[in-house]
């Protein structure tokens, strides 16, 4: 069984939720991703769904490079507020040996699954993630100890996640043995006391749609950014009209 680490952030779902915003998956070289809010409003607390697919270069059929970074950008004014949930400020170590019980329960924002390979051989394990300040930190499930992968957040919003590519990953990989192929991750709106972990933008732009760009740096020296596009709500063109209709008839 593979008992490697997969870095996912946060990912087609199986199945929709009610109520999420839709979202088309977009295709590159290496993969396909898609990536949801669960909400369209603007300035309204959100959760969000990842899938993502990956591959050789323009070859579904054959082996993804080893990932070594992925960084998920914001659109411009979304909010993280980390001070929201309860903080998981377990070590890596106490993560790696206890688990998920080594962070308090208000402190799960979601979880899912992610694929890969070790050593030859396929397998699914479980991804739990937890809030910290500052930083998302995900636990991938393996049999005898879990992984840890923080995912620090930028000032601008952006969270970038080392890949870890080798088990255990306890300090850095001096091999390449877990190979990532693909993650399916699903938080929901986390509120408390009238705040947000996570707040849409203020505004919907004239597109109809918020831009949240991915990047991806590959073991073969490449790196690929690809946008994916979450439908937004607009004020409605046609009541304003009839406000200055009225307006103009007084």
């Amino acid at each position: 069984m593979w008992r490697g680490a997969i870095v996912v952030l946060m990912v087609a779902w199986a199945c929709a939720w009610p109520g999420a915003a839709a979202a088309e998956p977009v295709s590159f070289a290496h993969g396909t991703i898609e990536h949801r809010y669960t909400t369209a409003q603007p300035n309204a607390p959100t959760g969000f769904s990842f899938s993502g697919t990956y591959h050789a270069a323009n070859d579904p059929s054959a082996d993804p490079p080893y990932m070594r970074k992925m960084t998920f950008y914001s659109p411009a004014g979304l909010r993280y507020d980390t001070s929201v949930p309860d903080r998981c400020t377990a070590t890596d170590v106490q993560l790696q040996v206890q688990g998920p019980a080594a962070c308090p329960e208000g402190s799960r924002l979601g979880g899912g699954t992610a694929r890969g390979k070790f050593m030859g051989s396929e397998s699914k394990l479980d991804v739990d993630v937890f809030n910290n300040a500052g930083e998302q930190v995900m636990l991938i499930h393996s049999p005898l100890i879990a992984t840890v992968s923080r995912g620090r957040i930028a000032d601008d919003g952006s969270i970038e996640y080392a890949s870890p590519t080798c088990y255990p990953a306890l300090v850095t990989c001096p091999t390449d043995t877990a190979l990532q192929l693909g993650s399916d991750i699903v938080t929901q709106p986390y509120t408390r006391d009238g705040r947000s972990y996570t707040t849409t933008p203020p505004r919907c732009p004239k597109s109809g749609y918020w831009e949240s760009p991915v990047r991806f740096w590959w073991a073969d020296g490449s790196d690929e950014t690809v946008v994916t596009k979450q439908p937004c709500t607009r004020p409605a063109a046609k009541a304003k009209s009839k406000r200055r209709s009225r307006s103009r008839a007084r």
